[in-house]
């Protein structure tokens, strides 16, 4: 999931929260794998910071099972706490490997 979060009003307090309340909440039931938090690097706009939260899960049907018994109370939680002084998505991701045949049969003509 990432955030865009104001530096002027809400940058403080949504740092102690991701780190007191969020953080732990998302890794309740041990189904999230290598939680990390980070900043973006790129630049969202005036007085925006982007961070992210990633983690790693063993297949999809783990991911949707931790967003029924997990993220979905973790992501109310947050809309309460912070309504929409701050932007959030969430994108599901997975890991390529690139090969030498498939790298090449991907190349443009």
């Amino acid at each position: 999931t990432s955030f865009h979060v104001d530096t002027e009003r809400e940058l403080s307090h949504f740092l102690t929260y991701m780190r007191d309340t969020y953080l732990p909440a998302i890794q309740e039931g041990s189904l999230l794998q290598n939680v990390r938090f980070v900043r973006l690097l790129t630049d969202i706009g005036d007085n925006l910071i982007g961070y992210c939260v990633m983690a790693d899960v063993r297949d999809l049907q783990v991911m949707k099972k931790w967003k029924l018994e997990v993220g979905r109370k973790a992501d109310e939680n947050f809309h309460k706490e912070f309504g929409d002084k701050i932007l959030t998505f969430s994108t599901t991701m997975k890991d390529v490997e690139l090969t030498t045949s498939v790298a090449s049969k991907s190349k443009p003509s």
